[in-house]
């Protein structure tokens, strides 16, 4: 009948109750994302400050306990936190043999990194492989 405090809905939260929580996490996945582009316009000029900013990136976010997306996460080496972008501070080469994958190594350090490819996925100008139609095979 009566209630001692203010009737709130089921689904309902008191103003401010998660507010903080979603703010302070986005402050700090701007700079996260900042540490990263700044790394990647200074890599030309200075690998040396990128790294730098990759491994301010990692330690910040491990300090704050947040999540990397899988992509950024593949392109810093996880041994000496430098880009691992084709060309720059990485070599990128596709593999076979059983199932495609991805293979990354740093010129820094030499660290590889292996990655499975999806099979809708491939390389430029290799054409999928086409076989003769069911209709077509012999019988």
């Amino acid at each position: 009948m009566g209630s001692a405090g203010p009737a709130h809905s089921a689904g309902a939260r008191p103003i401010g109750a998660e507010m903080a929580a979603p703010v302070r996490d986005r402050e700090a996945l701007q700079r996260l994302n900042f540490l990263f582009q700044a790394a990647h316009w200074v890599l030309p000029h200075s690998p040396a400050l990128a790294r730098f900013y990759c491994s301010t990136q990692r330690g910040a976010a491990r300090r704050l306990v947040l999540r990397m997306a899988p992509s950024v996460k593949r392109t810093v080496c996880r041994r000496c936190c430098s880009l691992l972008l084709p060309g720059a501070g990485g070599c990128l080469r596709l593999r076979g043999g059983g199932q495609p994958r991805v293979v990354l190594r740093c010129r820094s350090c030499g660290r590889s990194r292996r990655y499975l490819c999806r099979q809708e996925l491939r390389p430029l100008g290799q054409a999928p492989p086409t076989g003769p139609a069911p209709e077509d095979s012999p019988a």
